[in-house]
């Protein structure tokens, strides 16, 4: 699976894990079921690889016209899986993305009443917005995936795929763990953190006081 990013436009590592595990959800939605992609998605399910590319503003909106994909906003794009050997001209030239410049302020706070998605990491594990991205992909797809029969993940997708961001401590960490609508994202090692390193626990869309409570 292929994300896109517009180079330059700044974002939070909120915001990128928000894209990302939305975009990433849309995307299997959208185009797990489609012939084109079918057995490649059955590929990918067992090794759910996610890899970020970068793109200036015309090539961005070149990769919205002419490929198959699920737009977040105005700055990330989601591809569906593909083999090396099926990727476009255009997919191969683009440059891979690490990290953005973040923005001057901090994005306004989701109204207390919106479902949003919690995304929880620890400080010093996630290290650059690229990385995040993957990991917040793979956390809400297997969220969906044991969870999405609860009527809060249609909530969810009406209102906007809102993701929030919380940093915990050790301790809390593992509280979270324990929390039985979470899942917990164990790395493969591939980049930055050792294998195995638990990198992301993702909980059932809720409201802020549904969270607190």
């Amino acid at each position: 699976m292929y994300y896109v990013v517009r180079t330059g436009v700044p974002f939070t590592l909120g915001q990128a894990m928000e894209a990302a595990g939305a975009a990433a959800v849309d995307c299997v939605e959208r185009f797990g079921a489609d012939e084109r992609f079918g057995s490649a998605f059955e590929a990918w399910h067992d090794r759910p690889r996610k890899v970020a590319l970068r793109a200036v503003e015309e090539d961005f909106a070149r990769v919205k016209e002419t490929e198959p994909c699920a737009v977040h906003r105005d700055n990330l794009l989601c591809l569906p899986p593909r083999r090396r050997s099926g990727r476009s001209a255009l997919l191969e030239s683009l440059n891979p993305f690490t990290d953005a410049p973040r923005p001057k302020e901090p994005p306004p706070p989701l109204p207390a009443d919106a479902v949003r998605m919690i995304y929880a990491i620890r400080p010093g594990v996630m290290r650059t917005a690229g990385k995040a991205m993957a990991q917040a992909g793979h956390a809400a797809l297997m969220c969906v995936e044991r969870f999405g029969s609860d009527e809060r993940f249609d909530a969810w997708r009406e209102s906007g795929r809102h993701g929030e961001l919380i940093a915990v401590s050790d301790e809390e960490w593992e509280h979270l763990k324990r929390d039985p609508e979470a899942v917990v994202v164990s790395d493969a090692g591939h980049t930055q953190v050792a294998p195995g390193t638990e990198t992301v626990i993702a909980l059932v869309p809720r409201t802020r006081a549904a969270r607190r409570a």
